[in-house]
C-alpha cells in the first residue's frame, strides 16, 4: 500500500497510509475502533478501492484487477464468517473452493487440523459461532492461497480453538504465506505475531517487532508484558523460555 487515502462519504479513515505486508511473516494490525483495520483488509483483497495511492496484491493492481482473479492468490475471512458459507455441508464448503481452484477434492488433513472432522456432515449454519468462523476458515485454505487476510479471527473460539489457530497460522507463515490479521486480541497478538501495526486515526503510529511495539504501549500490551514492563517479555512462553 503506497500513500494511500480512503473514506466513507465526507469521512476521511485512511490518509497518505503507506505498507507493506511480506511472506513468511504474521501482521497483527492495532487500533481503537475507527482506526481503519477492517479497511485495510478489504482494500487489500480488493473489495475496496482507494481514493488516492496504490495498492498491490501479489503483484496485481487492485485497481485493474478483478476482484475473482486476486481471490485465487488470498483467503479473506471478515468478521461475520457466515457471507462465506453456502453449501450444505461442512466437507460441502471445503470441495466447493477446491474444485474452483481447479484442485483435487480433499481436505480432510484441514477439517482434522481446524477440530471440524465431526462435523464434516453437518449444515454450518447449525453451528456456534466460533465453529462457522473455523469452516470459513477452512473453505479459505482450501485454496490454498499465497496470503491468509483474517479480521478478528478469535471471535467465539475458546482457549483450546485459540491455541490450535496460534499453531496454524504459525505453519502458513513458516510455510512462506503472508499472514495479516486485524485484531483487538492483544493476548492472540502477543503469541502469533511477528510484527505489530498500530494505527490511529488512520495513520500509521507504530510498526516493528511485535516485542517492541506492544512493550512500548499500554493501551495494546498483554497482561504478561504489563507485569513486566520494558522487559520485552508478552506471554507466560516467554518466561519459562518454552516457546
Amino acid at each position: 500500500m503506497e500513500n494511500v487515502w480512503f473514506g466513507y462519504g465526507e469521512r476521511s479513515v485512511l490518509r497518505g497510509l503507506s505498507i507493506e505486508f511480506r511472506s513468511g511473516e504474521i501482521t497483527a494490525l492495532m487500533g481503537r475502533n475507527g482506526a481503519g483495520k477492517t479497511t485495510i483488509l478489504k482494500l487489500v483483497v480488493g473489495l475496496l478501492k482507494p481514493k488516492r495511492g496504490m495498492v498491490r496484491t501479489v503483484g496485481l493492481d487492485t485497481r485493474q484487477t478483478a476482484l475473482e482473479q486476486i481471490a485465487r492468490f488470498v483467503g479473506y475471512v471478515p468478521q461475520q464468517p457466515d457471507v462465506l458459507l453456502f453449501a450444505d455441508t461442512v466437507q460441502g464448503e471445503v470441495d466447493f473452493t477446491r474444485r474452483a481452484h481447479r484442485l483435487p477434492p480433499d481436505g480432510a488433513v484441514l477439517l482434522a487440523h481446524l477440530g471440524l472432522t465431526r462435523y464434516k456432515e453437518s449444515d454450518p449454519r447449525d453451528l456456534s459461532v466460533g465453529e462457522r468462523q473455523r469452516v470459513a476458515l477452512a473453505a479459505v485454505l482450501a485454496g490454498d492461497p499465497k496470503a491468509i487476510i483474517l479480521d478478528e479471527p478469535t471471535r467465539g473460539l475458546d482457549y483450546l480453538q485459540k491455541d490450535a489457530l496460534v499453531s496454524l497460522l504459525r505453519e502458513l507463515r513458516d510455510e512462506g504465506r503472508t499472514v495479516v490479521l486485524a485484531t483487538h486480541d492483544v493476548e492472540l497478538a502477543a503469541h502469533v505475531a511477528d510484527r505489530i501495526v498500530l494505527l490511529g486515526e488512520g495513520e500509521v503510529m507504530a510498526d516493528g517487532p511485535a516485542r517492541e511495539v506492544m512493550s512500548g504501549s499500554l493501551a495494546f500490551s498483554s497482561q504478561v508484558s504489563k507485569l513486566f514492563p520494558d522487559s520485552g517479555v508478552l506471554t507466560v512462553e516467554d518466561l519459562s523460555g518454552d516457546q
